[in-house]
């Protein structure tokens, strides 16, 4: 999403944030609005699954980008970081 935000194309990632967080519309919108400011990403409520488990579902998906960039888009963290995160992940 940051990166999106970096290029101008804040629509785009409006609709990336919605895509990996299950956010409404104007949620998003708030979000990116907020990073754009220069505050931190919010950590979200979530469904029921913690984000560990969340990413270890993605991860057993074969779907190790979407882990990441799900990690990183809900916690602020670099997708560097967020890998590690994975990575830790039993």
């Amino acid at each position: 999403m940051r990166e999106l935000l970096n290029q101008g194309k804040q629509v785009m990632a409006v609709k990336a944030l919605r895509k990996h967080t299950g956010l409404g519309l104007k949620e998003a919108k708030d979000v990116t609005d907020a990073v754009r400011a220069g505050h931190p990403v919010p950590i979200m409520p979530s469904t029921s699954m913690s984000l560990a488990d969340r990413a270890r579902e993605l991860r057993r998906q074969d779907r190790i980008a979407d882990a990441i960039q799900h990690v990183a888009t809900e916690t602020g963290m670099t997708e560097t970081e967020a890998a590690r995160f994975l990575d830790s992940l039993d």
